[in-house]
């Protein structure tokens, strides 16, 4: 009967362990604390399906069934998971030529939107919960350069 207590006592423990020299390390510093243990691969995967599921749905939603001029010129660049939480980052880009006035006005229209986007979404998706959605604006892409921030 203790055989089974055994068992369990020795299975390997489920966070993941760096070792430390001390050339690559200055001091004491664990990695695991400064960037959090890694994801296991099915849930990175179950992730990933979620977001590009997310992803298909918003794309549908926001160029055909919103009337608002401003949230439809929007152009979907991607649903990214946000890390330990049940938040997905949608990262839109502004049209060009659109200013911080305009994001500010967009930025609140898609506060207001936010309900009825996860409802779409929970009628996309066959989780418990509707994950909590966070909006990321960025300017239009311009040929090759780097991406950058809006902060409304």
């Amino acid at each position: 009967m203790n055989r089974h207590r055994d068992r369990r006592r020795r299975r390997a423990s489920a966070t993941t362990e760096y070792s430390q020299s001390p050339q690559s390390l200055p001091g004491d510093i664990d990695p695991a604390a400064l960037f959090g243990a890694a994801l296991p691969a099915q849930t990175r995967r179950k992730l990933d399906q979620l977001a590009r599921q997310v992803e298909e749905r918003l794309a549908l939603v926001l160029t055909g069934e919103i009337d608002d001029p401003h949230v439809s010129s929007l152009t979907l660049i991607g649903v990214e998971p946000e890390p330990g939480s049940g938040n997905l980052v949608v990262v839109l880009a502004l049209p060009v030529g659109a200013g911080g006035g305009e994001a500010e006005l967009v930025m609140r229209r898609l506060d207001a939107l936010r309900s009825y986007l996860r409802s779409e979404i929970a009628g996309a998706i066959h989780r418990k919960r509707t994950p909590n959605l966070v909006f990321r604006l960025v300017p239009a892409p311009t040929g090759g350069a780097p991406e950058e921030e809006v902060t409304p």
